[in-house]
């Protein structure tokens, strides 16, 4: 265990977390921690308590530097005040003449002139040097001649989409660029500030926050490709800030007009001492440059106020506009057309972005927009030929919709009830998003989303198998699921997409397990039933249990009417009453559940629990337990082949060959005759 001492907190290497990490190692158990938290605790109020014993030792000095910084403050007043009057009584003998010499007042005035300016520039000088020695890593400011300082002060920067602070920044803004920097906190020396980034004024865009919120007094600074929010600390600092950008921006304009003016000028000397050397200044011809119109020239800051207020379809419509401008002939050699076309495919690029990142899932997406909130971007980017991204991005957006509404679904009453409620739920979810799809994308992009809305569906059908081909789940309320996802799917079909075949290979290898399942079940319990059974007749107690018994019967289609002895009393063992219910009710089932390829399921299952069943009764002599074995053979076995060609059109080949081994005769149906007119009546 290591020892606490002031020695380590003091070293400027130290890093609480490793300090702790390595402590937590060292530790052995949570007494020697406490212990060490103990240490800790008393080191820090011994240098509490040391820290007020020097502050209180050293009272009377503060007091006495104060005193003497107060008459420092009084003196510095005073000789501000004299020097002020000395420079009132220089001017006024500098404008005094006593000879009368207007030359040599001129004269004077001129070297007062660059006096002046050699005093300008020094300052200049001075004021980018101090700059430099207050900013680490910052760039040499005096590279460039005529550079020079507008503005300054700290901001706060804002997140620009979540609007949570970021860090405390301090800003510059020169005459040609925006110098951002951030505040060191143990600085040492003179540095104050660590440089961050450097933006031309050419590539800005400068556009004021509406209050919204926690965000008042706030700008965007926009610089391709990032966008900075800054907040100030009151209005009139906002409005500083702005003005100074207006009055950069005007100065860098006018300066780029000068440069184009100069240059044309010197192109324009150039091409006629080529052309024509002897030609006077008189003959030679002009050429007329058509002047851009006012739209046109301040496209680029249009632009960047549109995007930033998400008016997207208008931000297109515009770059369109002007792109067919500068195509027509009237602009085709304009000087200024390749810069601005090419600022235009710089917006559109951050447009791009822009729109990419609005379709962007992962990025502060929220379902309650609905698929609509995506048509706006979706369309531009068919417009410029990202059909594939933007595809992809949709059908993203789809997923996480459909996944919201079917979440929202809540367990709640049966299974049957919530299936068929999560059902309703997707195949709308899947019929909406194919509605505007169809609207959005061309028709061979329908490939894609019929490949997402298979995958979808088995998504889907995986979390329902989980809850409902359980053992626990009975085989009626399996059978009512597959139905109610059957009946969905088949609507769906209206909208010109099938995917039953799908959901049908998604319930195939469910429904021949649970068959199986409940199979066993019924084999297991029955063996247990048969050896358990008394061979008595059944005692319903009333009339009323007499008739609901058999009303469940014949709803299975086998009628006990005539079994039904002494009011309450049914002339059946209750094991053969069960084994009637179940091998009937699986048989029923099975037929509805399962589709034609898995008809060899159905047939399996009936064939070996009959065969189970037979076999229990074999050996068996009592005479009661024989009437029972004569009622499976002659009444349900016949009942379930008739019941199985009816539902299918064809034989249970299985259990017809079983009825033969134990000698039971199905009788063939009766050919009639049908007639379709009274001629031979």
């Amino acid at each position: 265990m290591s020892d606490v001492n002031m020695e380590k907190f003091a070293v400027p290497e130290f890093v609480p977390e490793r300090y702790v990490k390595e402590l937590a190692k060292s530790c052995v158990g949570g007494e020697e921690l406490a212990q060490q938290k103990e240490k800790i605790k008393n080191l820090a109020e011994e240098t509490a308590s040391a820290l007020k014993k020097n502050v209180y030792e050293n009272y009377m000095q503060f007091i006495e530097t104060a005193t003497e910084i107060s008459h420092l403050e009084t003196e510095m007043y005073k000789l501000s005040h004299l020097l002020s009057d000395q420079r009132i009584v220089l001017t006024t003998l500098s404008q005094a003449s006593i000879l009368g010499n207007e030359n040599t007042l001129s004269r004077e005035s001129l070297d007062n002139h660059d006096l002046e300016a050699d005093r300008a520039e020094e300052e200049r000088k001075n004021k980018l040097i101090l700059i430099s020695e207050k900013v680490e890593s910052c760039i040499n400011l005096l590279d460039v001649p005529e550079r020079h300082l507008l503005h300054e002060g700290d901001l706060l920067e804002i997140d620009a989409e979540e609007n949570t602070a970021l860090q405390r920044m301090h800003v510059y803004l020169f005459n040609d660029c925006l110098m951002l920097t951030s505040w060191i906190s143990n600085r040492r020396g003179p540095m104050r500030y660590k440089y961050q980034t450097c933006y031309p004024i050419s590539t800005l865009a400068v556009v004021n926050v509406r209050d919204l919120g926690t965000v008042r007094q706030a700008f965007k600074v926009l610089a391709f490709p990032d966008t900075r929010v800054f907040q100030c600390n009151s209005l009139a600092i906002k409005k500083d800030w702005l003005d100074q950008f207006d009055i950069a921006k005007k100065m860098h304009i006018e300066k780029e007009n000068s440069k184009q003016k100069k240059k044309d000028s010197q192109e324009k000397v150039k091409h006629e001492s080529l052309e024509s050397p002897s030609i006077s200044v008189e003959e030679i011809p002009s050429p007329q440059v058509t002047p851009l119109p006012d739209w046109l020239a301040d496209v680029t800051e249009e632009l960047d106020v549109l995007i930033v207020e998400r008016h997207f379809q208008k931000t297109y419509d515009l770059m369109l506009s002007a792109q067919k401008t500068l195509s027509t002939e009237e602009f085709i050699n304009h000087p200024q057309r390749d810069d601005i076309l090419k600022k235009i495919e710089q917006k559109q690029k951050a447009l791009t972005e822009i729109l990419l990142k609005e379709l962007d899932v992962t990025h502060n997406w929220s379902p309650r927009g609905g698929l609509r909130s995506s048509r706006h971007p979706v369309l531009i980017l068919n417009k410029f030929n990202m059909t594939s991204q933007a595809c992809e991005l949709f059908l993203d957006i789809c997923s996480h919709t459909v996944r919201a509404h079917v979440k929202s679904v809540q367990l709640e009453g049966s299974i049957h009830s919530y299936v068929k409620q999560v059902g309703e739920v997707f195949f709308c979810s899947l019929s909406d998003a194919l509605t505007e799809f169809i609207s959005l994308f061309p028709k061979n992009k329908l490939s894609a989303f019929i490949v997402w809305a298979s995958m979808q569906l088995r998504i889907l059908m995986s979390q329902i198998i989980k809850q409902v081909f359980t053992p626990q789940c009975a085989l009626e309320s399996v059978l009512e699921c597959a139905q109610s996802l059957r009946e969905q799917c088949n609507l769906f079909c209206e909208f010109g997409l099938d995917l039953r075949f799908q959901m049908n290979s998604c319930l195939r290898m469910p429904i021949i397990k649970t068959m199986r399942e409940h199979k066993e079940k019924i084999m297991d319990s029955m063996k247990t039933k048969v050896i358990e059974d008394k061979w008595t007749p059944v005692n319903m107690h009333t009339k009323a249990g007499v008739n609901k018994f058999v009303l469940q019967m014949e709803n299975l289609g086998l009628s006990l009417v005539r079994y039904v002895i002494n009011e309450t009393w049914v002339d059946l063992s209750s094991s053969t009453i069960w084994f009637a219910q179940s091998i009937l009710t699986i048989q029923n089932i099975g037929l509805k559940i399962v589709t034609k390829d898995m008809m060899d399921v159905v047939d399996e299952c009936i064939y070996a629990i009959f065969n189970s069943r037979l076999m229990c009764s074999v050996g068996n002599d009592t005479s009661y337990a024989q009437k029972n074995f004569r009622f499976i053979l002659d009444t349900v076995m016949p009942l379930m082949l008739k019941n199985y060609k009816k539902e299918v059109g064809y034989e249970n080949e299985k259990l017809l060959d079983l009825a033969k081994k134990f000698g039971v005769n199905i009788a063939p149906p009766k050919n009639i005759t049908k007639y379709t007119s009274n001629e031979y009546l």
